[in-house]
């Protein structure tokens, strides 16, 4: 982002704050790069502990006095020192930060998801509690890049609902406010490592990767959208579907790759899970999400050669209801936002594990679900029926076990 060139009519307190707070949340970043790969670390003010910032979010001096034109042109060229610094960060470390963001990207960059760290938001002006007179922002990005819902404020903290499910605050965050859709990398963590492909891939790690690039991708079409985990930690199914409802997000999308192997064949196996309202309905919402998901993502994967896919008969857009006549899968039954789970492919197979762990299917699966998601949001355009006899499955209890990460 960088602020309008200044014109010569006369200038305003907004028009200082907005710059202000755009130079304090790149200051910010600079400084979680130089603590996250140790670069140019004296220039941190306070320090780094834990790979972060000590000091969390710089925040803008108060303007007092009149602008002028001056005080512009130096924010403006204080903007674009910055900008350009960010983007020598990101193209110096082997094309691992948010490459997908620096214009016209870096010199011999591969692709837009060849991103080890995402940082799924813009910066908009930092926020703290005071700074709302009335309700506070449904979710906010921790100092640390945490995603998590906002249950109020007390004591001139906000407070929070944390990846684990706990009450905690944090002192100040980066507003998610107007999100669409929520993007959920499942599984994560060291207590839920989901499948693991023969070539030592672990779900996980996949779930993210994907998700981060589909995050990438909505942002290029101007979609606004979060993810329920932003790094390598755990949340627990409650904590996820509970982000997405606060947010009001209008789809929300949980992202997963398969196990075990079954029959192959020239066809892929990917399935999506939908909503229902009654044992014998799908939801009208879900079904339409899941459908165009289903959709565009098999017509993709279907461009991959010499592929041996591995797929169950029924696959396609699903219900898979419990013994007791509702929806399975947690992430399906608990949220209030229209909801679809999707099994790209199945890991466990190793013709599949070894194309996932490219880039290219990497490329290629997100482009087809952002594309998905956007005629979901734009259009009244329908994909694939559901399929009329759901599926009974009792799956197994997901992990309780979870580790808090520092928010701040």
């Amino acid at each position: 982002m960088r602020a309008q060139s200044p014109s010569d009519t006369a200038f305003t307190l907004e028009d200082i704050k907005v710059r202000d707070n755009l130079v304090a949340a790149q200051e910010t970043l600079l400084n979680v790069y130089r603590c996250r790969f140790g670069i140019d670390l004296p220039v941190v003010r306070g320090g780094c502990t834990s790979g972060a910032p000590r000091q969390g979010f710089s925040r803008p001096a108060a303007f007092e006095g009149t602008p002028t034109l001056e005080d512009i042109e130096v924010r403006d060229e204080l903007i674009a020192v910055q900008e350009s610094v960010l983007n020598t960060y990101r193209c110096r470390f082997d094309f691992e930060i948010d490459t997908h963001i620096t214009p016209e990207g870096c010199p011999g960059q591969p692709g837009p998801t060849d991103t080890a760290i995402f940082l799924p938001f813009t910066f908009d002006p930092l926020v703290l509690p005071e700074d709302f007179d009335g309700d506070p922002p449904p979710g906010l990005i921790t100092p640390t890049g945490v995603s998590v819902a906002v249950l109020g404020v007390n004591e001139g903290r906000f407070v929070v609902t944390t990846p684990c499910g706990k009450i905690s605050t944090v002192s100040s965050g980066l507003p998610l406010s107007g999100v669409r859709v929520v993007v959920d990398p499942g599984h994560g963590g060291s207590y839920d490592v989901g499948a693991v492909g023969p070539n030592g891939l672990a779900e996980r790690d996949l779930n993210l990767t994907l998700s981060r690039a589909v995050l990438g991708e909505l942002s290029s079409r101007g979609i606004p959208a979060a993810s329920t985990r932003t790094g390598h930690y755990g949340s627990l199914l409650s904590v996820r579907a509970a982000f997405a409802d606060a947010l009001g997000a209008e789809a929300l999308i949980s992202i997963h790759h398969n196990a075990p192997t079954m029959r192959t064949g020239d066809e892929p196996g990917a399935e999506v899970f939908v909503q229902s309202v009654s044992t014998r309905q799908a939801r009208f919402d879900s079904a339409r999400l899941g459908g165009l998901l289903y959709q565009d993502i098999t017509a993709a994967l279907a461009g991959f050669d010499n592929i041996s896919w591995s797929r169950l008969s029924d696959a396609g857009v699903l219900r898979v209801l419990s013994t007791r006549g509702r929806d399975a899968y947690g992430m399906i039954s608990r949220p209030t936002v229209p909801a679809v789970l999707v099994e790209y492919g199945y890991l466990s197979n190793p013709s599949e594990a070894a194309l996932f762990a490219t880039d290219e299917y990497i490329r290629v699966a997100a482009k087809a679900t952002a594309n998905a998601i956007e005629a979901y949001l734009n259009t009244d355009r329908s994909g694939t029926e559901v399929v009329p006899q759901p599926r009974v499955f009792n799956p197994a209890s997901a992990p309780s076990l979870c580790n808090e990460v520092p928010l701040e």
